[in-house]
């Protein structure tokens, strides 16, 4: 057990684009929760909007703050609670970012990722690494609700890859996919990519990804049939593929306002786009065609109830990610794996961060 005058190094914003690697205590456990070693930590599309401040006030609520949540680990100390609900030291664990409430009328249905008591801390709800202290550090202190233990033979940087693959599958199912079904995906990223191979292993007709560049080169050789949509119009492009018809099932992954708008005009008749790009303002809609054409559009937000699925698929080796998986670099490297995230050099798509 680690004492209380014990301290780690943690990656902590200032401000806005202010950060630095600092000496801070590690984290007091209390009823449900338990403390892990990190293992790693991969950088999310969600994280440098974090450390931008485009949430200002909301995540995070204030500083200093540190960030981080697609992460794995191993448990070292047990609250009490958790330690009844048996977890215990040596426990693999991955995570998720939600901590619902769990007495709302919405966590009482499984839908903790919309719950009604969000960023009430003293009603119980916790998001990881938005409005409560996250994974970019030696040390994690995080509720049982937010983790799933992962097979001893299972590698566990690559369990760190669980929370944003089980968004991935979320989103494709709230499409309401069915085999056979023919898939068209908005955007190249992480998402986009995960949400490739999560429909293509549920057994998807063709999957189409609009994209440009290496990651639309990538998401070819994962078996996908490429639009660039640098020098094709994706909306004809997905016509002239259809005989006209358009695709059932549309993954809106980019989170722009053209990806949006084209994604609802590219849906069939009784389409459903689904969606966890997030635009930074509110695109038009194609709404007389929405509305005559029956087509849906559903809003996705992270991933309640498909983390064990999401494990079973990686450890089956259903899904792999491991072509996605590109850098690793420690704690004290984060400005630079962090710039080279957002600059998209050397091939990079998941970077993994390792605190210890």
């Amino acid at each position: 057990m680690l004492m209380r005058s014990d301290v780690m190094e943690a990656l902590v914003l200032t401000a806005p684009r202010e950060f630095e690697i600092q000496e801070v205590p590690v984290p007091e456990i209390e009823g449900d929760e338990v403390l892990c070693k990190v293992d790693t930590t991969f950088i999310c599309g969600t994280d440098p909007h974090i450390i931008q401040g485009d949430f200002p006030g909301f995540w995070p609520p204030a500083f200093p703050f540190t960030p981080g949540h697609e992460w794995s680990g191993t448990v070292v100390d047990a609250g009490p609670k958790a330690a009844a609900l048996g977890w215990k030291n040596g426990d693999r664990v991955c995570a998720i970012s939600h901590v619902g409430c769990g007495y709302c009328r919405n966590c009482m249905k499984g839908r903790y990722n919309i719950c009604l008591n969000y960023g009430d801390l003293e009603k119980g709800h916790r998001q990881h690494g938005h409005i409560t202290p996250g994974a970019y550090a030696q040390y994690m202190r995080a509720s049982v609700k937010s983790l799933y233990r992962i097979p001893d033979d299972m590698d566990l940087e690559y369990s760190a890859c669980v929370d944003p693959l089980s968004i991935a599958l979320y989103t494709v199912n709230r499409s309401r996919f069915e085999p056979g079904d023919d898939v068209l995906i908005m955007g190249t990223g992480p998402q986009g990519l995960m949400a490739q191979l999560c429909a293509q292993a549920m057994g998807a007709g063709r999957v189409i990804i609009a994209g440009s560049g290496e990651r639309l080169k990538l998401a070819v050789g994962l078996g996908a049939v490429g639009i660039d949509y640098r020098e094709n119009d994706v909306v004809e492009a997905v016509r002239d593929m259809t005989d006209g018809l358009g695709v059932p099932r549309v993954l809106e992954c980019a989170g722009t306002a053209k990806a949006i708008n084209d994604a609802c005009l590219a849906a069939s008749k009784g389409g459903v786009v689904s969606m966890i790009g997030i635009p930074h303002e509110d695109p038009g809609l194609p709404i007389k065609r929405m509305v005559l054409d029956e087509v849906e559009l559903i809003g996705n937000r992270a991933n309640p109830n498909t983390a064990e699925p999401a494990i079973a698929m990686m450890y089956e080796g259903r899904v792999n990610l491991k072509p996605l998986l590109t850098h690793t670099f420690p704690l004290s490297d984060f400005a630079t794996a962090l710039d080279m995230y957002e600059g998209r050099r050397d091939g990079s798509m998941k970077i993994a961060i390792k605190p210890n």
